[in-house]
């Protein structure tokens, strides 16, 4: 078996030769290490692991087992290290340029809907979608600006959960090929902590998620209601509990509005004229809606609100403390509570 590169070295990889006998797992782990010296792809030698007897896939499980804690590991704390420095590098530039993007949002929030329509394309999404990157940064984000010798310890990482994992099919391995998971989720924790969003905000999300779960709220509705709570942690606001009964009560006027033929606030079917009446009749109470269709897609019906200044002042009004979302189809209504 060849030297180990220096370069492997250097990202914390060191796969040592297999017992006497293995001939066809040295020359894996050869190739595998060389793979990586020349920044090549590894799906071929994944699919190659079929191939191999039982004994040999055994012991390679063996060596990739004892080679991926200590990988994985080293990567993500020097990550974790280099997202901090990321972070608080600049800190009072940051922290300054996040109040003049939110102080540039709330100025057109606060202007008439007439002047406000134009400004919510050419000021207030820009805003939005740069304290995104400032305020909740994504993996692939905060590592394009990373040293070096970073981003060879994640093309390691990587591709050594990629082999650990097809190593574990092949050999039908009763321990979970999941190591591609663990690390995007680890990366995904280190990018949130690096973030600068509301502690408070994001224990509303997950507290949100448990009710989304336990009152089997439809995915599309709960994606709608987090990427709305998202855009108001970012502009500054406070995040929305998430009301199941004004879901329920949205839901409700959307299956109408599309059986029935009409759109508008204002319902033609008894009981549930106006939006404080769906709301009560559902066992709570609400302060505004939003309606529209022509889509499936809860973003879709989020763009549209935020791009027109009426549903865009419910939206973003500092008063809500409750949100509800409701499809049937490509009908969607959002409700607020005080």
């Amino acid at each position: 078996m060849k030297p180990f590169p220096s370069l492997l070295l250097a990202v914390g990889l060191f796969l040592a030769p297999a017992a006497r006998g293995q001939v066809a797992v040295n020359e894996l782990l050869a190739n595998f290490q060389s793979r990586l010296e020349q920044g090549a792809d590894i799906d071929d030698l994944c699919d190659s692991l079929e191939n191999l007897g039982n004994s040999d896939q055994k012991a390679l499980v063996t060596e990739l087992e004892k080679a991926w804690p200590g990988v994985r590991d080293r990567y993500l704390a020097a990550f974790a290290a280099a997202s901090k420095q990321g972070a608080g590098g600049s800190r009072n530039e940051l922290q300054k340029r996040i109040r003049d993007l939110r102080a540039q949002f709330m100025g057109v929030y606060a202007l008439e809907e007439g002047p406000m329509k134009p400004k919510l394309k050419e000021v207030s999404k820009p805003a939005v979608d740069e304290l995104r990157k400032l305020l909740s940064p994504t993996p692939d984000e905060l590592l394009s600006t990373a040293p070096a010798a970073l981003k060879m310890q994640r093309d390691a990482a990587r591709k050594l959960a990629q082999f650990r994992d097809a190593a574990l099919d092949a050999a039908l391995s009763s321990t979970p090929a999941d190591a591609r998971e663990q690390l995007s989720a680890a990366e995904a924790k280190v990018a949130a902590d690096a973030g600068g969003l509301s502690r408070d905000g994001l224990k509303i999300l997950e507290k949100n998620r448990e009710i989304v779960e336990d009152e089997e709220i439809p995915a599309a509705e709960a994606r709608g209601i987090e990427e709305c709570n998202l855009m108001r942690l970012y502009v500054g606001l406070n995040a929305l509990v998430l009301d199941p009964k004004l879901c329920e009560a949205s839901r409700d006027h959307s299956k109408d509005m599309a059986e029935q033929g009409f759109f508008a606030h204002e319902s033609p079917v008894p009981g549930k004229k106006t939006p404080w009446d769906r709301a009560a009749k559902a066992g709570t109470s609400a302060s505004g809606e939003n309606i529209f269709a022509g889509s499936t897609d809860p973003h879709s019906a989020n763009m549209g609100w935020f791009y027109s200044p009426g549903h865009h002042k419910n939206m973003f009004s500092p008063g809500q403390r409750r949100i509800g979302l409701g499809q049937h189809g490509s009908h969607w209504t959002q409700m607020f509570g005080g």
